[in-house]
């Protein structure tokens, strides 16, 4: 039995496959494997790939080098047509077959790729997916199209490392930083620092961006940047953004996702434009911080910030300096806060700075 026919069978055994009707479903040869479309949602392809998966592992295990099947997986959900070819056969193509087919030419050896249109909507519906589809970053196909890929596996399926081919981490923050100058003032900056794990020294962090166009042209994406000082891939800092009204924001570009250094885009549900009032958003994520601190540096000025600190009562002490960037030389800052005791055996504190200009920093110590 040839690999393509090893494979013809072992789809067909799938149990998602099986629960399928014929007529929901439509499957094409490509020669060394074969595209499956579904009328359906994505849970249907999904299941699909993680049973195949882990049916091909088992199937491998004690064969030559030889007669060892490796697969790589795409899947994208978009539009498709349903045409018949000149022998009446029924077919399909489309923006949606080819994105997936895209996906798939990233993929290395066990791979299950996702674009971040079907790794959204399949996130959205249950933790367990969260658990499995993890974004990756920026990626470029062959044809020269930019997409955000997400990476599925867990206990017996996919592969955990990210594909090499096509990868792009490449920062923005300069050239859109140059842009931000010329189009967006921060009201206000609210941070809260939330100690949630003393022995790992786990933080959540809680930050409001007050914003105002100052353009004519509207506002529709913003760039964020997170360091760290602790090895953390971009699923591990449990990043969650969203607008004035609770919306969640849509993260359409990881440019950069090092071991240090995250880099990513959000677009607003609806844009900013000159003139309009209260338009703020959120950005929450977790980190540890093993060195008991926290920078932030202003690449943009700010006419109000606000820090504040909520710490376990082992927490005693917290020390401000402002920070230059060009000496790395920390200055503390003359009137320091004192921790407040509050319900619940917590410290809390509250620091307040006006006037912040470009180019600013601000270092947190605590003890």
């Amino acid at each position: 039995m040839t690999k393509v026919e090893t494979l013809n069978k072992l789809v067909s055994e799938c149990p998602s496959f099986l629960s399928i009707s014929k007529e929901m479903m439509l499957v094409l040869p490509t020669g060394d494997g074969m595209v499956i479309g579904f009328t359906q949602g994505p849970q249907i392809p999904l299941g699909l790939a993680i049973e195949l998966n882990k049916r091909i592992e088992k199937y491998n295990k004690g064969k030559i080098p030889s007669e060892i099947i490796r697969i790589r997986i795409g899947i994208h959900s978009g539009p498709v047509f349903i045409v018949n070819d000149i022998l009446n056969n029924r077919n399909i193509w489309g923006p949606g077959i080819i994105i997936a087919r895209r996906i798939m030419d990233l993929g290395e050896d066990g791979h299950i790729l996702m674009s971040s249109r079907t790794a959204e909507d399949l996130r959205e519906l249950s933790y367990e997916y969260k658990k499995i589809i993890k974004p990756l970053h920026d990626y470029i196909t062959k044809h020269g199209q930019n997409l955000l890929i997400y990476s599925v596996y867990g206990a017996g399926f996919g592969n955990p490392h990210p594909p090499t081919r096509g990868a792009v981490q490449k920062s923005r923050m300069g050239r859109e930083i140059a842009k931000l100058k010329k189009t967006t003032m921060y009201p206000n900056i609210d941070v809260s620092v939330i100690i949630t794990d003393v022995k790992k020294m786990l933080v959540h962090y809680k930050r409001k961006y007050k914003i105002q166009n100052i353009s004519e042209k509207p506002i529709h994406k913003v760039l964020h940047g997170i360091a760290t000082d602790v090895y953390k891939k971009f699923d591990e800092l449990n990043i969650v953004a969203y607008d004035e009204n609770g919306k969640d924001l849509k993260i359409s570009s990881i440019s950069v996702d090092k071991p240090y250094q995250k880099e990513f885009t959000t677009i607003f549900n609806k844009p900013i434009f000159k003139g309009d009032k209260d338009r703020y958003y959120r950005l929450e994520y977790d980190v540890e911080e093993p060195e008991k601190y926290f920078e932030n540096t202003f690449l943009v000025g700010c006419e109000k910030l606000i820090v504040a600190f909520d710490f376990p009562t082992s927490v005693r002490s917290l020390t401000i300096y402002e920070s230059s960037l060009e000496t790395g030389e920390n200055k503390k800052i003359r009137i320091q806060p004192k921790l407040q005791k509050v319900a619940g055996g917590r410290n809390r504190v509250k620091w307040v700075k006006r006037g912040i200009h470009e180019g600013q920093s601000f270092r947190f110590e605590w003890n």
